[in-house]
């Protein structure tokens, strides 16, 4: 008997953790779009900085701001991020927009 109850105990957390650990290594990636911009700002910054990569520090701010130093110089840049797929400008040029969505068109009332 104690036997059985070592086995059902152990089918249980087998259970439990075959039910939770996807969720965990899926979790990083279905929504956490804090930094997506990030990339998209240091790529940006080796152009602009004419930094090597390695050298420029990244630093995010309020509002999708974020300002990139290296090489003995800084730039800020605004982005705009919808999940994964970001636009990023650097402050003083034409900021960036969302992209075109159709006009919803008139609301009808019945």
């Amino acid at each position: 008997m104690a036997r059985g109850s070592q086995w059902l105990g152990m089918a249980y957390k087998i259970a439990i953790l075959w039910a939770v650990l996807p969720g965990c290594a899926i979790a990083p990636y279905s929504g956490n779009t804090m930094n997506a911009a990030q990339p998209y700002v240091l790529t940006r910054a080796t152009k602009d900085l004419a930094c090597p990569t390695k050298k420029i520090a990244v630093r995010r701010e309020l509002g999708g701001r974020y300002v990139a130093s290296g090489c003995g110089k800084t730039a800020a840049y605004q982005s705009v991020c919808e999940q994964l797929q970001c636009e990023v400008s650097r402050e003083g040029d034409e900021p960036p927009a969302w992209r075109d969505r159709p006009d919803p068109g008139p609301i009808e009332t019945r």
